[in-house]
């Protein structure tokens, strides 16, 4: 038998690993067809801006890991980097031979040496947990019913609104779409140059609203679903408007008659308007995120809550046991927020995965006891991190 090899993908390891991963999926799964589901990964000219791992047996190979390139950024303020983990796949004959966890903590190992912030997936909660990552971030997921339009905006509303598919050569309204996104005071990064590509990957389509000729806003429905997973409008408080519309569209097509909406903690506006006409609203996490820098990706959603709201003043210190840093100080004062290290005596120690619940789990009040105790920290926490369905890898 072959002794395992690990390494990347070079370029013209393309079709081998579109062929690799298409079969594990497909066997586990449904039928996959990568370049039509994720072409914002998959295009042949963007194979290299993600990093493959590969286990190889000879020369086939047995086992993938993806790491592909994101960034947090906030209006006016930083850049954060990390990667996304996806398309972690085995083969069916090569399974508990442990490369799955060589590949990895390889990719981990290379973002701590390119200095990467934060990491993130989706999958099975207790599989990834051993790695690092854990539920956290926030979302809401709001349900509209027709029978909530009717008795928001009466019986027989109507609407200079129209709803238009877009499609990949529309640019005026790509440019449009991108403006609106780029106007977000906290954002995934999207590549101007493949931002049909983003937003229609995961089977996604892409919706523009328009008013005569002017560009009123978009959404994202997931093909054959009921989910908008990402609405922005020129003017939000058209929101029931422009989701009314669509609803209708949908009724008409596939005899559909409520949708669910999601929004994250960073759009108090869009929350707002929602939670006034919607029938229900849930919360949970928005992905499983893995913390390389802890100081790094607290400190500018702090100052983003401290901005959002009037915070508590006082201060906390956190030791993080075996994280770079080790204790870090938490403080409001004069309704300033910061975060910076400290060799002052921690007031609660934790290891990284409850760490990055302590500040980022919606449910970290509540659990936590330290926080709990404290209106300090009942005022700051949890912080606002957040992940956009169409960013995920």
């Amino acid at each position: 038998m072959n002794e395992a090899q690990f390494g990347r993908a070079r370029l013209e390891d393309y079709d081998d690993v579109l062929d690799f991963i298409e079969f594990v999926f497909s066997q586990s799964h449904n039928p996959h067809d990568f370049l039509a589901m994720l072409p914002k990964l998959y295009k042949r000219e963007y194979f290299m801006d993600g990093i493959h791992y590969l286990a190889r047996e000879g020369e086939r190979i047995k086992a993938v890991v993806g790491a592909f390139p994101l960034k947090i950024e906030f209006a006016g303020g930083p850049s954060l980097p990390g990667r996304g983990i996806g398309m972690v796949s085995v083969h069916p004959r090569a399974r508990s031979k442990g490369y799955m966890k060589t590949l990895m903590h390889m990719a981990l190992d290379d973002m701590k040496k390119d200095k990467m912030v934060f990491s993130c997936l989706g999958g099975q909660r207790q599989r990834y947990e051993y790695f690092g990552y854990t539920p956290a971030g926030n979302t809401y997921v709001f349900t509209v019913r027709d029978a909530n339009i009717r008795h928001t905006l009466g019986k027989d509303w109507n609407t200079r609104l129209v709803v238009k598919p877009v499609n990949a050569g529309d640019k005026t309204v790509l440019d449009s779409i991108q403006t609106l996104h780029e106007a977000k005071c906290v954002r995934l990064f999207r590549s101007r140059d493949r931002l049909f590509d983003i937003l229609s990957s995961w089977s996604a389509n892409i919706f523009a609203f328009f008013e005569g000729d002017n560009f009123e806003g978009y959404l994202i429905n997931r093909a054959g679903s009921s989910d908008i997973v990402e609405i922005n409008l020129v003017h939000p408080s058209r929101m029931c408007e422009a989701i009314a519309l669509f609803l209708r569209t949908m009724k008409e097509k596939r005899g559909q008659d409520s949708l669910t909406v999601l929004a994250g903690p960073h759009e108090a506006e869009k929350v707002t308007i929602l939670s006034q006409f919607a029938e229900s609203c849930h919360q949970g996490s928005a992905y499983h995120f893995n913390v390389l820098d802890f100081k790094a990706l607290v400190e500018p959603f702090l100052k983003f809550k401290a901005q959002q709201r009037t915070l508590a003043e006082g201060s906390f210190v956190l030791k993080i046991n075996g994280a770079p840093g080790d204790c870090l100080q938490l403080t409001v004062r004069g309704g300033k927020a910061e975060i910076s290290e400290t060799s002052a005596a921690p007031d609660l120690s934790l290891d990284p995965l409850e760490a990055t619940r302590f500040f980022f789990s919606p449910v970290s009040g509540i659990t936590n006891p330290a926080i709990g105790e404290k209106v300090f920290l009942q005022s700051l926490l949890p912080l606002p991190l957040f992940y956009e369905k169409m960013d995920g890898v």
